[in-house]
């Protein structure tokens, strides 16, 4: 009797054991487990801090646009209405291109680059950010995209159920040297409906 208490003891340890290795496992890393608890912000919306040219956080409406309809397809996750901030209008982009079919990206960092063209590989992705005064008479200043020098980096978190979820962060210039840093970027984008 005393070995089968032993052995049982013996197992109960083992067991014990494994459940708590198996539970702590990546725990202090909440991207290894839980990769959509870096998206917080509801879906259809999208989210940022900018500074230097601005200092202030931005939200708004995001949609994504996928259209392989034409000779050069794209990827896009766009603000779907202007952001209206301190009597500036505010829009931002990000895109990847193609001659061939274009699918959403999957999940994992990709750097961002400037201009569209090279973006045609689909492991990069073009930025922009702009800011207009009036969209009728200002024709806006532009950062990054073909405009100006941009690096950084877009994690795209998930692509399921038509809703695609991803943060980001860069710093941009415009053509003529300006420059504004986003930080603490966030987007959940539902699929647009043409």
């Amino acid at each position: 009797m005393k070995i089968v208490n032993q052995v049982y003891s013996i197992s109960l340890i083992i067991i014990a054991s494994l459940v708590i290795a198996s539970c702590s496992k990546n725990d202090d890393n909440p991207s290894n487990n839980h990769p959509n608890d870096l998206v917080t912000i509801e879906d259809g919306r999208i989210a940022f801090d900018v500074s230097d040219f601005e200092n202030t956080s931005m939200e708004g409406e995001v949609k994504y646009y996928l259209n392989n309809q034409y000779n050069i397809k794209y990827f896009q996750v766009s603000n779907n209405e202007a952001i209206y901030h301190n009597g500036r209008i505010w829009n931002i982009t990000f895109e990847q291109n193609s001659n061939d079919h274009i699918a959403l990206p999957e999940p994992g960092e990709y750097p961002i680059v400037q201009g569209l063209s090279n973006t045609y590989n689909q492991n990069t992705f073009n930025t922009t950010i702009s800011m207009f005064t009036d969209t009728m008479t200002d024709p806006g200043t532009h950062f990054g995209g073909n405009n100006g020098t941009i690096s950084g980096t877009i994690n795209i978190v998930s692509n399921t159920n038509n809703i695609i979820k991803g943060t980001f962060s860069f710093e941009a210039y415009s053509s003529t040297g300006e420059k504004i840093t986003v930080t603490n970027g966030q987007f959940s984008a539902p699929k647009h409906t043409w």
